[in-house]
């Protein structure tokens, strides 16, 4: 019997070397594609990695991944950008748009072509770069463009025929696909019109008479839509470029949450700043947010939008899952320093903790181990190159450009089809980041100073923690009892072996219990107990259970007061009742 190939992740990189194609584990070139050339100015793959396109001075160029055959040769040299179909059946290219003087109304400069037989399916003119790809749904029956005012729908084979379908949205700016097959789902953006709100909303295709969810939103100039896995929810990162403020420079932006059953709301962050990075479980039962001036918090919400773990507050701007999602990462890129925290999921527990300097571009592997961590000219070409990293902070290999003029430009993983690699355990804690706080040197203090508690914050450092209902209930349970709840307490712990004696006397006697010996001993109970004190005592439950949750409300006021909140007159009421509350309480547990 053969024995089972294992799967080999690879990677490709461009530069001014050319294009080639790399191998784990210890990244050595794939001698099937090996470019000189130094104008490769794009590269894709298609979604479950079969096939491999790029850009060189003989035009667009497309191969099958796994033996490097050459299947299409497209002359189209000023290629600028490329994306295949979710399936791979077609390449879409873009190229930038240009007037010439036999032809003043310019010539289509996006075209569409099947990548089986090398037929060009459809050209259209597409003179803006934002937005320019079709959008198919991820069986290819149905593909999608935006014109003025609407959003067109062809069949995913012809696209350039006559639509199936239009959706009329006045004043629409961007729109995308859910990833699922049938029914799809479209979400649309609205810009606001004179001063009006814009919206952001939900539809079914073909039903676009009926609106599935929709949300208004003031100070909204753009809006990036990401789906969960299944199709059925997406968050909206809204934007105005300007903050009225004047507190900002990134402007202003908020997280918004609509789903196909029709609910929608807006997601509550705690730390006010920019949204840098949000991303969905692979399960899309969850999404994790990192935001607020900088130290940035990193906060894990429910599908439900209800905070559920807080990560605390660090130099970091990504948050992005492994393909398993098993493990999360948090990282801080571009201007930070390059700290990078993995995470097992399952526990919340830090597995480790290192620095990945100058990083530019960071990716996944797919085997959901290792990562990419890329240097990328003409963002930055000091240490220019690529690193590949073992998420336990173990270094597999690095590579640099050899001469002084070479340069690294782009790289990307190889994706697979779903189930190629294995899911393993995550990792335990590594010896670093145990010994991160007995290495960390403490902070200089003068000396006249040694000794005695600075009141100044340099940093507003949050350890991590458990938020929401269940840092709720677990607060309840570590609250001290009173003295009459403590006496309340051993009092029911005393009557529970006396409430067991009635059902184990038949027990005792026959060795096993009737129907009719349990309906015996129940109606003894139910004649021997007082009238009133099962149903006074459960009264008072409810009560002390409302007056519990109105202490709970004056307690997020307070909070919010610390935090410096102006509290409304009826909010500081009920701060002065508090006393009282607790008074009740206390009188309501001894009655019980």
């Amino acid at each position: 019997m053969a024995a089972t190939a294992v799967p080999v992740a690879k990677f490709s990189a461009r530069g001014s070397n050319g294009v080639w194609v790399c191998s784990m584990p210890d990244g050595a070139r794939d001698g099937g594609i090996q470019e000189d050339h130094n104008d490769c100015k794009v590269m894709t793959y298609s979604r479950d990695g079969s096939h491999f396109a790029w850009v060189n001075k003989d035009g667009v160029q497309v191969v099958r991944s796994v033996d490097n055959t050459v299947l299409q040769r497209f002359n189209f040299r000023r290629t600028f950008a490329l994306v295949f179909s979710p399936m791979g059946s077609f390449l879409a290219a873009w190229e930038p748009y240009a007037v010439r003087k036999d032809r003043p109304a310019g010539e289509p400069n996006l075209h569409v072509w099947n990548v089986s037989n090398g037929e060009c399916v459809a050209s259209y003119v597409q003179k803006r770069f934002d937005g320019w790809q079709p959008i198919w749904t991820a069986d290819e029956e149905i593909c999608a463009r935006m014109v003025t005012n609407e959003i067109h729908f062809f069949n995913g084979g012809s696209p350039d025929g006559s639509p199936v379908q239009k959706l009329r949205v006045e004043n629409v700016t961007s729109f995308s696909l859910s990833p699922s097959t049938k029914p799809y789902h479209i979400a649309t953006h609205q810009a606001g019109n004179k001063g009006g709100p814009a919206f952001v909303r939900l539809y079914r295709y073909p039903g676009f008479e009926t609106v599935l969810a929709s949300r208004s939103i003031f100070k909204c100039d753009k809006v990036k839509i990401d789906w969960n896995s299944q199709g059925t929810a997406f968050l909206g990162v809204t934007s105005v470029e300007v903050d009225t403020t004047g507190t900002s420079y990134y402007g202003e932006q908020g997280l918004h949450y609509l789903d196909n059953s029709g609910s929608n709301s807006m997601v509550t962050l705690s730390k006010k700043g920019p949204i840098y990075s949000v991303a969905w479980h692979p399960n899309g039962r969850e999404f994790c947010a990192v935001y607020g001036f900088m130290p940035a918090k990193a906060t894990l919400f429910s599908q439900k939008c209800e905070p559920v773990f807080d990560f605390g507050t660090g130099p970091r701007n990504v948050i992005t899952y492994n393909r398993h999602g098993t493990v999360m990462c948090l990282a801080g890129f571009g201007n930070l320093p390059g700290h990078v925290e993995f995470w097992n999921r399952e526990k919340l527990q830090l597995v480790s903790k290192f620095q990945a300097s100058d990083t530019t571009h960071f990716e996944w592997c797919p085997d959901g181990e290792h990562f990419m961590a890329a240097t990328t000219a003409p963002r930055l070409r000091q240490g220019n190159g690529y690193r590949v990293w073992h998420y336990s902070g173990r270094q597999l290999f690095t590579w640099s450009p050899a001469g002084p003029t070479d340069e690294l430009w782009e790289v990307k993983w190889q994706p697979v089809a779903p189930g190629t690699f294995p899911v393993r355990p995550v990792i335990g804690v590594q010896t670093s980041v145990s010994q991160e706080s007995k290495n960390k040197p403490a902070v200089y203090r003068p000396p006249s100073a040694r000794g005695t508690t600075s009141s100044l914050k340099l940093h507003e450092t949050e350890a991590p923690k458990v938020v929401g209902a269940a840092a709720a209930a677990k607060a309840e349970d570590a609250k001290p009892l009173s003295k009459s709840a403590q006496k309340n307490k051993r009092r029911r712990e005393a009557k529970k072996p006396e409430e067991a004696t009635p059902a184990s006397a038949p027990s005792a006697a026959t060795g096993s219990i009737t129907q009719a010996q349990r309906d015996a001993v129940a109606m003894a109970t139910a004649l021997t107990a007082p009238p009133m004190t099962i149903a006074s005592s459960a009264d008072n439950e409810k009560k002390i259970r409302a007056l519990r949750k109105k202490l709970q409300q004056i307690e997020k006021l307070k909070a919010q007061q610390a935090e410096g909140k102006t509290l409304e007159s009826n909010q500081l009421e009920k701060l002065k009742n508090e006393a009282e509350l607790v008074k009740q309480i206390e009188e309501l547990s001894i009655a019980g």
